[in-house]
């Protein structure tokens, strides 16, 4: 059932699609992260698992929080991860307002274009923030704001400059920002 403003999970497949692993190197978005093989990390919107699957696989001492607001997606995430014999990640239903984590329970989040989904960005990403500790990293990936034959309309979409702000008034320190392709950015803060 597909939740009003929400990617349609009818059209998950399109999120692992071999294009979309075409335009979007999973490997050297791993890299370019402050992550280690230790650490616990939340895969928040992960639809289908797309980066959940690659960060289970990279995490081989740690842990991956799989949270979404859609259990059609969670479904999905859960039998790859079986198929797979991954074992080091938790697929949880979560609610966009409020994150089934613990405070400071996480090194990293990794929010994969998410954000111009949610109904507040703002108290998302403050949600996220009250969940890592005090060394902890985000990663924002997003659509440019310009028209393309692809991706959300363009309204729904956050510039990298008005995410750069986002960041930064939550108390994020200064984000980088990489281009992952010629359609989406990524951003990397500390807390």
């Amino acid at each position: 059932m597909s939740i009003q403003g929400k990617f349609n999970p009818n059209d998950m497949q399109v999120l692992v699609s071999p294009e979309r692993r075409q335009a979007i190197d999973t490997g050297a978005l791993l890299t370019g992260l402050p992550i280690s093989t230790r650490d616990v990390v939340a895969d928040i919107g992960c639809g289908p698992g797309f980066l959940t699957l690659p960060l289970a696989r990279y995490l081989t001492e740690g842990r991956v929080h799989a949270l979404d607001i859609q259990q059609e997606m969670l479904d999905a995430v859960q039998r790859s991860l079986d198929a797979e014999g991954l074992t080091n990640a938790a697929v949880t239903l979560s609610n966009e307002n409020r994150l089934p984590l613990d405070d400071k329970a996480l090194d990293g989040a990794l929010l994969a274009f998410v954000l111009q989904e949610a109904h507040d960005p703002d108290a998302l990403l403050g949600e996220v923030q009250r969940c890592l500790n005090d060394n902890g990293w985000i990663a924002v990936l997003e659509w440019h704001k310009r028209d393309m034959d692809c991706g959300p309309p363009v309204t729904r979409r956050i510039n990298p400059e008005t995410m750069e702000a986002k960041l930064l008034n939550l108390g994020f320190q200064i984000p980088k920002r990489h281009e992952l392709n010629a359609d989406q950015y990524l951003m990397v803060a500390r807390t």
